[in-house]
């Protein structure tokens, strides 16, 4: 069965070998993909942002910036599906008549997980950041120990900027989802959903705050929790 591949899990799977890294590999492998048109330019922004940020390799974002190119995807332009996009700008609009199918079991149990998954991975990368400016300062090259820091402070703010969906404003759990909600989709977003509505597929995506919005009327398909 055709399953549509958002960005994210496309560059999970090529560049990215942790568990979360090894199911996009698997989805990609596993059968036929489709995406909107657009998607090799959205994954090829993250890779570079990656490497960018240090979080890969100049190397390992090549390597994976080749293979993006050789995967077998078929490409949907966004005309056919504008309508429908354009409806799932807004909540009120979007929302089918009877109860949506968002595809998960558990979407509050879900979006929890998402946050702390990737609350882990940043806090993991910053300490690495800070052990790797302590190092160098030991050697004496200051120049890298800069770097380092510079990095882990941008880390250090996408932490924050993280927790504070959650805890910055005193917003529980059930908040957050209504905000989402009532935040809709992005028009890029839509397309993606639009789509999968189309083909009748699930959408695979890293993002699981997109199983709390109103609307779409296809089923999600998101990495796994870690086993315990």
């Amino acid at each position: 069965m055709t399953v549509v591949v958002d960005a994210s899990v496309v560059v999970a799977g090529l560049a990215s070998a942790d568990a979360t890294g090894r199911w996009a590999e698997s989805l990609l492998a596993g059968g036929p993909l489709a995406a909107p048109h657009l998607m090799p330019v959205e994954a090829a922004s993250i890779l570079h942002r990656a490497e960018l940020a240090g979080e890969i390799s100049a190397d390992a974002a090549s390597l994976a910036h080749a293979d993006l190119g050789r995967l077998r995807v078929e490409y949907f332009p966004y005309d056919a599906f504008a309508r429908r996009i354009w409806e799932l700008r807004s909540p009120g609009l979007a929302a089918p008549p009877g109860p949506a199918s968002s595809g998960a079991d558990n979407p509050a149990e879900t979006l929890d997980y998402s946050f702390k998954q990737q609350v882990e991975m940043l806090q993991m990368e910053s300490d690495r950041r800070e052990n790797q400016a302590r190092t160098a300062l030991a050697e004496g090259r200051e120049d890298l120990a800069l770097a380092a820091l510079q990095q882990r402070a941008a880390l250090q703010g996408r932490l924050n900027d993280l927790r504070a969906k959650i805890t910055g404003s005193g917003l529980g759990q059930k908040e957050v989802g209504e905000r989402v909600g009532r935040a809709g989709l992005t028009s890029y977003e839509a397309w993606y959903v639009a789509l999968a509505e189309f083909l009748g597929a699930k959408l695979a995506t890293l993002d699981a705050t997109l199983v709390l919005v109103p609307g779409p009327r296809c089923g999600f398909c998101l990495p796994p929790p870690p086993a315990a």
